[in-house]
């Protein structure tokens, strides 16, 4: 689809020279002869590009600019000024025009300068597109259930998430440590600014100062080339350090001075450079026993922990597992081209009694496979591998069944709800009830 540009000049054959030569490349062209025509055009069709003459009888293009802002503040505003109103053109860029071009100007310059606003343009809206995509996955990257245990967690990571502190994730693998992180980071001032993990476990050992500080080079001529590390990669956001205990002792002191001193310096460099980074980090083991042992320095942990959040493993937030099986069947759902709506009562029993040994992970896991199993649209026994249906389950917490079928069924009369847009008719059908079934549910199980 051709660009749709509108030309707004009082002088008629400036105008029409103009939208000659911009309907010639093949832009779709309107002209206005004044600026109370030009916003009643702007009224009924919606533009990509304004052209617009600042100096007019009655409204001039800065009340045009105005209009168009109001009216459709996505589209690319250009003003036309002659040599001695430049300074009223750049007052017009402050104000929120996109460019200007100085009159007379020579068309070649000028279209090249369309083409590049256009440009510049598509891309703002692709980013913004990609912007809204990372967020909409995101809203599926999050703290799930309402324990008390979690509630606890999500408090902490409020009072922490303002401040600038370090702080260290502690618990075993798969219980979310990432996610706090991430929470930490998005209610901070740095949540517009890059988040960036990096698990040390993965990096071998003779690498990872380079990545974390950079390193120099020389060529063979004498020249020096600076590589960045992720300390200046991820400048002015937050650097999430999983698997923090992997980090070799020799490289220590050195992360030590880069979070206290806020400087590094570069492999093969003498340049001491200031770095503009939060620290979170993360372990699955008992760094207390690590310094013991003498393979982490207690300095650095101490620093570390300045604030310190523990993930409880998932056997010990029970309550938050109906909420987690009904996200992780939204997010699946998506993923596997599914429709599964959620689970039977004899599953619930079995997921609320298991151990859950690797946690939150091992669960989502579980849920994926029984999705990608099942034919149905509710997830049964037969979904499930047979060394889980054999796992002796450990029903230490006294869990009732209707308790848990209760859990699991106001979950997934909310989500649906949610993806009626609260239209309890739609979700009614959806849910395969009776309207006067679903509001006695909504009341029996108090969903607001």
């Amino acid at each position: 689809m051709n660009e749709k540009i509108l030309i707004v000049d009082d002088e008629e054959t400036a105008r029409e020279a103009l939208s000659e030569v911009l309907t010639e490349e093949g832009y779709e062209v309107s002209t206005a002869q004044d600026g109370y025509k030009a916003t009643d055009i702007m009224k009924l069709e919606n533009f990509d590009l304004v052209l617009c003459d600042i100096i007019m009888p009655g409204m001039g293009g800065m009340e045009v600019l105005k209009q168009s802002q109001k009216q459709s503040p996505g589209t690319i505003f250009v003003i036309m000024t002659a040599f001695g109103t430049i300074q009223s053109a750049v007052d017009a860029m402050t104000q929120g025009a996109s460019d200007y071009v100085v009159k007379p100007f020579n068309f070649d310059e000028f279209l090249m300068k369309l083409k590049r606003l256009f440009k510049e343009h598509k891309m703002r809206r692709i980013n913004i597109s990609l912007k809204k995509e990372i967020s909409q996955k995101r809203r599926h990257e999050r703290l799930i259930g309402q324990s008390v245990e979690l509630n606890k967690i999500l408090n902490l990571v409020n009072k922490i998430a303002p401040t600038s502190s370090t702080v260290l994730i502690t618990g075993a693998s798969g219980t979310g440590k990432e996610l706090v992180a991430r929470a930490i980071h998005d209610k901070s001032p740095r949540k517009d600014e890059p988040f960036l993990p990096i698990n040390l476990a993965a990096i071998p050992s003779d690498l990872i100062e380079s990545e974390l500080f950079g390193y120099v080079s020389k060529s063979s001529d004498g020249t020096t080339a600076l590589s960045e590390g992720l300390f200046k990669v991820v400048s002015g956001g937050t650097l999430f350090l999983d698997e923090i205990s992997t980090i070799p002792m020799d490289l220590q002191g050195k992360l030590l001075r880069a979070i206290e001193q806020k400087e590094i310096i570069a492999i093969g460099g003498r340049a001491v450079e200031r770095v503009d980074v939060r620290i979170l980090a993360a372990t699955n083991k008992e760094l207390t026993e690590e310094v013991v042992q003498g393979r982490f320095r207690e300095d650095l942990y101490f620093r570390l922990k300045v604030c310190e959040i523990s993930m409880p493993p998932l056997r010990k937030m029970k309550d938050d597992i109906p909420a987690l099986v009904q996200h992780f069947i939204t997010r699946h759902n998506t993923e596997l081209n599914k429709n599964v709506r959620g689970i039977d009562d004899n599953v619930a029993k079995r997921f609320m009694s298991y151990q859950w040994k690797g946690n939150v992970r091992e669960l989502e896991n579980m849920i994926e496979r029984a999705m990608i199993m099942c034919e149905e649209d509710i997830i049964t026994e037969k979904d499930l591998p047979m060394d889980f249906i054999n796992a002796r389950a450990v029903d230490g917490d006294g869990v009732i069944l209707k308790k848990v079928v209760e859990q699991c069924e106001r979950e997934h009369i909310k989500s649906v709800l949610e993806t009626a847009n609260y239209d309890k008719k739609k979700a009614s059908s959806l849910l395969d009830l009776s309207l006067p079934s679903l509001y006695r549910k909504i009341k029996e199980l108090k969903i607001e």
